[in-house]
């Protein structure tokens, strides 16, 4: 089973803002995913939607995965406070693909 807190929208800018994620640590669960609706097959989609985020608290004993990418995986994530990252303000993440893994990439 999977459970997910928010699937962020089909469209560009949205944002996340002053949210607390507990308890997703079960099957392949996430506290967040990308995409709505982009795994439908008349959904014609292929592109990128970039989501803000900032604020989010992720309980690390109850949360291991935070970011689950839906088909077709490439939603990109900006992290305007280092919240969802872990890795300082105006931060991005992205899927793991051969091309991202660049040196100053992590």
């Amino acid at each position: 089973m999977q459970i997910t807190g928010i699937v962020v929208a089909r469209t560009e800018n949205f944002t996340v803002e002053g949210v607390s994620f507990y308890n997703f640590d079960w099957g392949k669960s996430s506290a967040l995913k990308d995409c709505s609706h982009c795994w439908h097959p008349a959904s014609t989609d292929s592109g990128a939607r970039t989501t803000t985020t900032s604020g989010l608290f992720f309980d690390a004993a109850t949360v291991p995965k935070r970011i689950q990418y839906e088909v077709p995986y490439r939603g990109i994530w900006f992290d305007k406070d280092g919240s969802l990252t872990g890795l300082g303000p105006n931060t991005w993440a992205t899927k793991d693909f051969i091309h991202n893994r660049q040196p100053e990439c992590t």
